[in-house]
């Protein structure tokens, strides 16, 4: 039975990889296996203010003349916004920028894009992880950001190697959706998805597209939603106001590799979009340098656990919920195995990451600033590749993917639901007297129980948590007389709960 669901989740898989793709071509902006080259002239004054010390944090944008040029494009911009952009990176010597088209004039854009993000990626020795991600994202039909290398060069002086990458705004979801009305939320860190106002009401968390109320209002009704609904209710929510196949997807995606930087683990870095046309939501990753290997946390990420990835100190009410219905949870493993058989491994890989450094390698070769924020030389970046390099570097990329496909084909769970159903027979024998209700079992396959009583409204009156046996007791001490539900939960050896028919029963 497991080969056949596999066998089923691999060509649910390929028949979406074959559908029209949600994202658009690279274009001339973002040329794959080319490097573009970005001149900008901006006053002295600006640009020494752009990069001294106090103003790490400033986000005031300034002005300078914009030049693109690649094999297909040479354009230039009067009037363009630059600011400075991204997190820890605000104060390495190496800054990452924002480019603004729009700033200035608001209806303009730069051959239909916006802003550009021009990014350090100071974390990673080969300025390639994130691209690469990226680029699966975008192969596997999940909407993401498009990326491509760029040498920048200031008032004439080369400032360094930088990944350029789309911006997730209104452009982007028109481009994606075919729809820009609805509401664009994006989740930084301490966003866990929990329905507390104190959290989805702190602006600096939850970053909602022009400050929309009625997009917080959105927010919050979404979180009691995650939080509140269980069982069926829930599903019943996930299937028709959240692309649940999608972030399935995603977060293999995304804990595969190792993007603990996530909201999985470090409750940071996504954006959430409710399509008014769709009347659903969508979660988007952003933000992907911290992959393949780069370690901030202290965790063995090319062997970590898949089925017991995400943060369980805690609370990460999305990831959780999901995970914990064995069916959501079948669709993760089926599509990891996919991954790894047909998009995820060295043998389709490497190739590409080879190419990358020799692309790349000339550029990194004048780069200043490569060496400034941990001493990182030309060998280290060509080392790093295939090798740990030492420090956050854990991994060198070719032996990440190694180890974690040898991992992840160790760890892939893929339960039979029915056949948990069809064996577990349970009969219940009633005992008013003794206020109590006696559960027998035929043959245990299980490794806990959970037990809940509820009345005929659906509301749960107790619950208890039971260990295996063939006989279980429950009391129904100070449990007013009456019919009631009984809704029995078990975890299997797999470690994934699986619901039982519903019991009915008068005490």
């Amino acid at each position: 039975m497991k080969e056949i669901l596999m066998t089923i989740g691999l060509i649910i898989s390929y028949t979406i990889t074959l559908a029209q793709s949600v994202n658009p071509s690279d274009g001339i902006l973002f040329p794959e296996g080319e490097v573009s080259r970005v001149d900008l002239r901006i006053d002295v004054y600006d640009l020494e203010f752009l990069l001294s010390a106090g103003n790490e944090e400033s986000i005031e944008f300034k002005n300078c003349f914009f030049r693109f040029s690649n094999s297909q494009l040479t354009d230039s911009l009067q009037n363009v916004g630059i600011r400075l952009t991204g997190t820890t990176s605000r104060y390495a010597a190496k800054k990452s920028f924002q480019i603004a088209f729009n700033h200035f004039d608001q209806n303009r854009t730069f051959h239909n894009a916006s802003r550009f993000n021009f990014k350090a990626e100071k974390n990673d020795p080969t300025l390639s992880r994130e691209k690469a991600v990226l680029k699966i994202f975008r192969e596997e039909n999940i909407p993401a950001v498009r990326s491509s290398h760029i040498a920048l060069y200031i008032n004439g002086v080369y400032f360094g190697l930088y990944l350029n990458t789309e911006e997730i705004d209104r452009a982007f979801l028109a481009s994606r959706f075919c729809s820009k009305n609805g509401i664009l939320v994006k989740g930084n860190y301490g966003a866990n998805l929990i329905n507390d106002p104190n959290i989805y009401c702190n602006e600096e968390i939850y970053q909602i597209d022009q400050n929309n109320h009625n997009g917080r209002l959105l927010l919050s009704s979404l979180l009691d939603s995650i939080n509140i609904l269980t069982d069926e209710q829930l599903v019943c929510y996930l299937e028709s106001h959240f692309d649940i196949e999608q972030y399935i997807k995603t977060i293999a995606i995304e804990h595969l590799t190792g993007h603990w930087d996530n909201y999985s683990y470090n409750k940071n870095n996504f954006y959430l979009y409710w399509n008014d046309h769709q009347k659903r939501w969508t979660y988007i990753p952003h933000n992907l340098d911290n992959t393949l290997g780069i370690d901030w946390i202290g965790y063995d990420w090319g062997r970590k656990d898949l089925n017991n990835w995400y943060h369980t100190i805690e609370a990460r009410p999305l990831i959780s919920k999901i995970l914990g219905i064995p069916n959501y949870k079948n669709q993760y493993n089926q599509y990891i195995s996919y991954l790894i058989t047909h998009r995820f491994n060295n043998e389709k890989l490497d190739s590409y990451f080879s190419s990358q450094k020799t692309l790349l390698r000339p550029f990194l070769q004048f780069d200043i600033f490569y060496t400034s924020s941990y001493g990182w030389t030309v060998e280290d970046f060509e080392y790093a590749f295939s090798q740990p390099i030492g420090g956050h570097v854990e991994y060198g990329i070719k032996d990440y993917i190694s180890t974690r496909v040898q991992h992840a084909q160790q760890q892939i769970q893929v339960i039979d639901v029915d056949e948990i159903i069809n064996n577990t027979n349970i009969k219940v024998y009633p005992s008013p007297k003794n206020h109590q209700v006696i559960l027998k079992f035929d043959e245990i396959h299980f490794r806990r129980c959970l037990i809940s009583l509820m009345n005929l409204n659906g509301k749960t009156i107790k619950r208890w948590s039971k260990k295996p046996s063939e006989v279980i007791d429950i009391s129904t001490q100070n449990i007013h007389h009456g019919t009631y539900f009984l809704s029995i939960e078990v975890e299997n050896n797999q470690k994934s709960w699986v619901k039982l028919p519903v019991k009915k029963v008068v005490i």
